[in-house]
Formats: C-alpha cells, structure tokens, sequence
C-alpha cells in the first residue's frame, strides 16, 4: 500500500434530485376511561378517529379488565370491534372470548383485543368497542372495565405486506 495522494479539486455543484415519495405522519389516538360497565350486550364505548388514507389499514386495541360470571351455569361472552357500527371484514372480525363453565369465583383480569382492519375508507371513523353473545352459548353476565382505566388504541398503519 502506497502513501496517500494529494487532495483533489472541489468539483461543481449537483444538479437539483428528483421530488422524493412524502413520508406519512404517524396517525394515532387513544381513548380512556375508568368505569365498570355491566351490560351484557351492546357498545361499551366508543372512540371518533380520522383516517388520512384510503390505502391504509387501522390497528385497533383494547387493554383493560373483563370478566364473564355465571354461577352453576355454562356461558360466553365475546368483545369484539365494529367500524361504523360494522364488524371489520378485512380481513376477519377483531375479538375476543372469556369461556366459563359453572363456577362461583369471579376471575377479573386484565385483558388485551386487538388487531388490524383493512379496506376502512379515509375519513371520521367510529369505532366500536361492543360485548354481545358467544355463538352457540348463553349469554354471560359481563363485566367490562373494574378499578382501572380501560382503553381503546387506535392508529393508522401503512399497507400490510402482500
């Protein structure tokens, strides 16, 4: 290896790049609440959002307590989301179940539904977080939210992978 050279010559300015892609903002938003909600069917809360894009999918999550209680009875109840009072189809339903065959103890904990929804135009966005009845089973008696904040997390997400 031989010694370093002398420094060349500034050379001349560039010309201008092209236009680069815009980089989208990061959408998000929670909603919270600290509340015990009993029904056993029906919206729970609900949670306004705008959705920039059309081509995007929206991320939603629930984190807070839930318990289905039904004394020497077998029941279910599901939580689930809906987007403008409709579950998401894109690609299936986002929901959970709580299971319970007769027993008196009430085991409330803390919980967590989530997952992505596709093809949501861009616009206001009303989403839903709803408990109602497991599909072949009685309806339980449901309890959402118990001396904690429950909420709801929403956020805008690029396109997923094809």
């Amino acid at each position: 290896k031989g010694e370093m050279g002398q420094r060349g010559m500034k050379g001349d300015v560039g010309g201008k790049g092209d236009k680069g892609e815009q980089t989208q903002q990061f959408n998000w938003k929670q909603c919270v609440w600290n509340r015990r909600d009993g029904r056993d069917t029906g919206v729970i809360q609900e949670c306004q959002f705008k959705k920039h894009h059309g081509h995007t999918g929206i991320h939603v999550a629930y984190a807070g307590n839930l318990l289905v209680y039904c004394p020497g009875s077998t029941c279910c109840s599901r939580w689930f989301f809906t987007f403008n009072g409709t579950e998401c189809t894109g690609p299936m339903a986002i929901d959970g179940v709580v299971y319970r065959e007769g027993s008196n103890d009430q085991p409330l904990r803390h919980r967590q539904i989530e997952g992505y929804c596709e093809n949501i135009a861009a616009g206001q966005i009303r989403i839903g977080f709803n408990i109602g009845k497991c599909s072949g089973y009685s309806v339980g008696n449901g309890y959402s939210g118990w001396n904690s904040v429950s909420r709801i997390m929403v956020a805008e997400m690029p396109p997923a992978q094809t």
